[in-house]
């Protein structure tokens, strides 16, 4: 078997972005632009977007020596989790449930829970290794985890999120080992 190193891919170009729209908005189909109402959450930390699959399999045995017959997935689901380091309207209004918002004079008071509430939105997240592009398009996306985040003078205030797969997810690529799954 040879082995190709230009397989072995290494994400974190300038172009990688999550972006996030109201339900309902127009998602992409191909690796073109997108429709408006997906904003960038901007700079995201060096940590990058972090993806993973969390899968819970029983194990049936059979009587003979205890060995496993059968396993069945229980539970399976798939997050999302990336940590935005730019304070905007949008990652303020993810981080907490703002109950009112009020400005005057170049002074803004927002009143937020103390609690928060599940964070329905479709997104988008584009990431490249030099020529290749993976485009992940999440129809309904639930941002219902938020981590704690500092207010210091030694380190950025990052605001993180972890983000659950709702149904599916579209996979949109150019890279050609995804072709050969599709036969092209």
């Amino acid at each position: 078997m040879a082995t190709t190193s230009a397989n072995a891919r290494i994400f974190g170009s300038d172009n990688d972005a999550v972006y996030i729209a109201p339900l309902g908005t127009t998602l992409p189909t191909d690796l073109g632009a997108l429709d408006p109402a997906f904003v960038d959450a901007g700079w995201l930390s060096t940590d990058g977007i972090t993806v993973t699959p969390s899968d819970s399999v029983e194990k049936f045995r059979g009587h003979q020596g205890g060995r496993v017959v059968r396993t069945k997935i229980t539970e399976s689901d798939t997050t999302f989790q990336f940590q935005t380091l730019e304070t905007t309207a949008l990652a303020l209004g993810l981080q907490f449930d703002v109950t009112n918002a009020a400005s005057n004079g170049g002074v803004t008071t927002l009143d937020v829970s103390s609690g928060r509430s599940v964070a329905a939105r479709a997104i988008v997240i584009d990431v490249f290794d030099e020529d290749v592009q993976y485009r992940f398009v999440v129809e309904r996306a639930e941002i219902g985890e938020r981590s704690e985040f500092s207010l210091a003078n030694n380190a950025i205030t990052g605001y993180t999120f972890t983000v659950e797969v709702i149904d599916e997810m579209t996979i949109i690529t150019d890279d050609p080992a995804a072709a050969a799954l599709a036969g092209s």
